[in-house]
């Protein structure tokens, strides 16, 4: 089990690293104003995941500081499954203030439904 957890440390540490090289080099190497829809959905995907796994991993350091050194691999799900839905929340509020939209009657939308669907994630996990 143990092996497991080092494991899935490292294919999210790799999957971080790999998507934050892809954020800047799309953004240094393609033109978003010619490929709109390609540049800003490989944008917008890696610059998910790069904060999602990079945050779980910081995330999961300070939950092993707080439970003791016993964290498994559950914590390591959890904490990458909450970053991933931060994330997304985030680019979501960046992308409707950018296109002018009812600002804060979506972000307490939005807010609720993650929460509503990690509460749910939960329950079902147990």
């Amino acid at each position: 089990m143990h092996i497991k957890k080092r494991l899935t440390l490292l294919i999210i540490l790799v999957t971080g690293l790999l998507s934050g090289m892809t954020f800047f080099l799309v953004l240094n190497y393609l033109d978003p104003y010619e490929h709109t829809i390609i540049a800003l959905s490989i944008l917008s995907i890696s610059l998910i995941l790069s904060i999602s796994s990079l945050s779980s991993l910081w995330i999961y350091f300070f939950k092993k500081i707080y439970y003791r050194w016993e964290v498994y691999l559950f914590h390591v799900i959890n904490s990458f499954r909450q970053w991933f839905f931060i994330s997304l929340f985030l680019l979501w509020v960046i992308t409707f203030s950018i296109i002018w939209a009812p600002l804060i009657i979506t972000i307490i939308a939005f807010a609720m439904l993650l929460v509503f669907l990690e509460v749910f994630i939960q329950d079902l996990s147990q």
